[in-house]
């Protein structure tokens, strides 16, 4: 019998002719940029949002989440999403683009592996980063340190650059931007300046931010559609069609700072927030506020959710002056950055800053604040957080300014300081640092 069965299989090709062995490059990058937005949108936003004041965990595991009740086993998905399904991915299209000398593919993709291996490492500390995504070679990769990950991710930006710049071949599956590659420019150079921004290096980060993103039309976003299940808002999908009652916003801190009637409110004859506050969020007052999954909401179904945007590209610059020393230029860049909210929020007010409303017993600062540049940089920094409602660099700016804006603390006596490693990265990969850092271990750079 054993000999009939050798002789049945003799000869057969045990290749699996089924299965996948090669794909277009459109169609990787299509699959890398999904899973880049879906990162940035989607479970570790709403978990930056609920650690950094904007919304608050009211049912099922969310309430635990909300008080920093997490384990090892809660950040699976989003390394995966990083690693797996957005790295791994990025790579493979950049040595494709680059067989097919597509320097402008190359380009995108090279901007997206800087933009978020820069926030996985400013969220979970010192990870694999050089030797990650080959696992024949590499079955156990070495955590790099948090230093030698930004100066690698400046380099393969300026890379990037380059290769935007040579306007050498098509975009190829590339559905987050329209028209040349200047858009893509822009965001490396934002993204650049976020990254200068964490290792404290004020001039090459506004060096970076000029050359960024200085206008909300150019502003990098993943767009939306109404189709159930295919193109919905990540945020409207969850709030609204799978986890109804997950997440409200109660009493946040953000609603409190743009309600007017509350007693730590940011408005004042010069700052209305009311079309901002009706953007972000819906309820008669602070006790009821809920993420706005309305037609006219920050979260409807179609609405376009920011990845990298001017506000933030704009603030940097005005903190580097600031730090730099130069005090009209860092309100010159507020006030530019105001009046892109004027643009945008017709409704409310936002007055041009002068220096008199940071001295002492200026509007900006009625507590007393001693200098200028002290009641300045809290208003660059608050502004800063507002604008980055719903996006995971809250949370990277509320550890990197030590809480300079004072966020509550939702339970016990310590804010989170990084995301754990995973289970999965424990049990499966020899590297992993010892001992295991704790959820209130700062990061390295943020210390």
């Amino acid at each position: 019998m054993i000999a009939s069965c050798e002789s049945f299989v003799t000869g057969i090709d045990e290749v699996d002719v089924t299965r996948v062995s090669d794909v277009d490059l459109k169609l990787i990058v299509v699959a890398a940029e999904v899973n880049y937005m879906g990162f940035l949108e989607g479970q570790a936003a709403r978990m930056a949002g609920m650690w950094s004041g904007y919304f608050r965990g009211a049912d099922r595991q969310y309430v635990g989440f909300y008080n920093y009740n997490v384990t090892s086993g809660t950040f699976e998905t989003e390394w995966d999403n990083i690693y797996i399904y957005t790295l791994k991915q990025l790579r493979i299209a950049q040595r494709k683009a680059a067989a097919q000398n597509n320097l402008s593919t190359k380009g995108i993709c090279q901007v997206m592996e800087g933009s978020i291996m820069g926030t996985a490492t400013a969220l979970w500390g010192d990870v694999p980063y050089r030797e990650a995504t080959n696992v024949s070679a590499h079955p156990n990769p070495a955590y790099d340190s948090q230093a030698d990950i930004i100066d690698d991710l400046l380099s393969l930006l300026d890379e990037a650059v380059i290769n935007l710049s040579s306007n050498i071949g098509n975009r190829e599956g590339d559905f987050l931007s329209e028209g040349d590659n200047s858009q893509w420019i822009e965001v490396a150079h934002s993204v650049k300046a976020r990254l200068l921004l964490y290792q404290r290096n004020y001039a090459d980060a506004l060096s970076e931010a000029e050359q960024g993103l200085d206008n909300p039309s150019e502003d990098l976003l993943a767009l939306h559609g109404n189709s159930l299940g295919s193109d919905l808002n990540l945020y409207f999908d969850f709030l609204e069609v799978s986890r109804q009652g997950t997440m409200t916003a109660e009493d946040t801190h953000l609603g409190n700072l743009l309600d007017p009637n509350s007693s730590i409110t940011r408005n004042h004859l010069k700052t209305n927030e009311s079309g901002r506050l009706a953007h972000y969020y819906t309820g008669s007052s602070i006790n009821n506020y809920s993420p706005n999954t309305s037609p006219d909401g920050f979260f409807f179904a179609d609405a376009a959710f920011p990845l990298h945007t001017a506000y933030e590209t704009s603030l940097i610059a005005a903190e580097c002056r600031l730090h730099l020393g130069d005090v009209d230029g860092a309100i010159a860049e507020l006030n530019e950055h105001r009046a892109n909210l004027r643009q945008m929020y017709p409704s409310g007010t936002y007055a041009d800053f002068v220096a008199s409303d940071f001295d002492i017993g200026g509007i900006e600062n009625m507590t007393g604040i001693q200098t200028i540049e002290q009641s300045l940089l809290r208003e660059i920094l608050e502004e800063k957080w507002v604008s980055l409602y719903g996006q995971v660099e809250a949370f990277n700016e509320l550890r990197r300014t030590r809480n300079a804006l004072d966020i509550p603390i939702n339970f016990g006596e310590n804010l989170p300081q990084r995301f754990l490693y995973t289970q999965d990265e424990i049990n499966g990969n020899s590297s992993i640092p010892k001992p295991i850092p704790s959820l209130t271990d700062p990061v390295e750079i943020f210390k």
